[in-house]
């Protein structure tokens, strides 16, 4: 009877543990400042910590596997990685060869560039001056200043030969006599002593000042326009420009489906950096926390983000399609679960990504 009983609980043992266990999961990833970030052989970031949240909830072993973008993309088409711990895109293409969890987080593409120095600033306000719309507000106000200079000439011209009188070099008096009115500086060098000429500088006195604060916000306006027309603050802008990004990700494939020619593909950031500094691109297309990383330990000012939104991205937990499909289930639960609460805030918080 006794040995019977032994017999049923091994039986009940060996089915629970047969149950209870659960293959090794290969667990791809990608080093992807800040969400997934490798230093001195420590790995930590909001994805990391996202999915050991998920492995000890279901006491999920596994092997970390370091991969290129790519080959991870491959791996986890191809069923040889099971999970992505790094964030992934949630695209179209990608939904063809592998499963996602729900989205964690969303974010845009950016631009980045290397930062202009003191002497290119100066070299961009001083040819703003050179800008056609400058020399248009600056010959509309020597017209109107001319205009007033040759009516207060016109009556001073006989009455008042001394300071004006005739000729080309009474006409410049009159401008000159215009120009020192409007701005108020008042040498008192010309002044109207004829009746016309004294209701032409009354009148004058009192409209110099609305059209020269007019005048004065009109090249104003011309400067800045031409700042902003040297600059590049929208994605088209950058049609011809040589943009460098990761190959295969999702910035990749939005250059590529939006017909940007000039592209250069790199396999991980460092990369894009040394290529940006050497000049072998203009600038950086990517994800923009991942660009806002680099920003952030740029302690030598060499780059800047230009805050061009574009591209929304949608990150998720890659999974191989071939896994069990409770499995998949209860992960893609998990991610809801850890992101819905306040620890998830606060830990984004901390990378800088809220």
């Amino acid at each position: 009877m006794r040995c019977r009983i032994l017999i049923i609980f091994l039986i009940i043992f060996s089915l629970t543990a047969k149950t209870q266990q659960t293959d090794t999961l290969i667990v791809g990833y990608n080093p992807s400042p800040p969400f997934l970030i490798k230093e001195n052989g420590i790995i930590h970031g909001p994805s990391y910590w996202l999915w050991q949240k998920i492995a000890d909830e279901h006491n999920l072993s596994y092997k970390l596997v370091e991969l290129t973008l790519d080959n991870l993309l491959q791996g986890l088409s191809s069923g040889v990685v099971d999970v992505s711990a790094s964030p992934l895109t949630i695209t179209s293409e990608r939904l063809e060869k592998m499963d996602f969890t729900p989205p964690y987080h969303i974010a845009h593409s950016d631009i980045l560039t290397e930062n202009i120095s003191g002497r290119q600033k100066a070299m961009e306000f001083i040819g703003s001056f050179l800008s056609v719309n400058f020399f248009r507000a600056l010959g509309a106000l020597a017209f109107i200043i001319l205009v007033f200079g040759f009516l207060e000439w016109y009556f001073e011209r006989k009455g008042n030969e001394d300071e004006f009188g005739e000729g080309l070099q009474g006409l410049w008096n009159g401008f000159w006599w215009s120009a020192v009115t409007m701005t108020t500086v008042g040498y008192g060098d010309k002044s109207p002593r004829t009746i016309g000429g004294r209701i032409v500088a009354l009148v004058w006195m009192f409209t110099a000042v609305i059209i020269i604060s007019g005048f004065t916000a009109s090249i104003a306006s011309s400067l800045t326009v031409s700042q902003i027309g040297s600059s590049k603050n929208d994605i088209q802008d950058f049609k011809n420009a040589q943009l460098g990004t990761i190959q295969q990700s999702g910035t990749d494939r939005w250059l590529r489906g939006n017909f940007f020619p000039y592209k250069t593909t790199y396999s991980s950031m460092d990369q894009l950096v040394k290529a940006l500094r050497s000049n072998e691109i203009d600038a950086i297309a990517y994800d923009r926390p991942n660009l806002q990383n680099v920003i952030k330990n740029d302690s030598l000012s060499e780059f800047r983000l230009l805050n061009i939104n574009y591209n929304p991205q949608f990150y998720g937990l890659g999974l191989n399609r071939e896994l069990d499909e409770l499995l998949k289930q209860k992960i893609s639960i998990s991610v809801l679960k850890n992101t819905e609460g306040m620890d998830w805030k606060v830990l984004l918080s901390e990378y800088d990504l809220e």
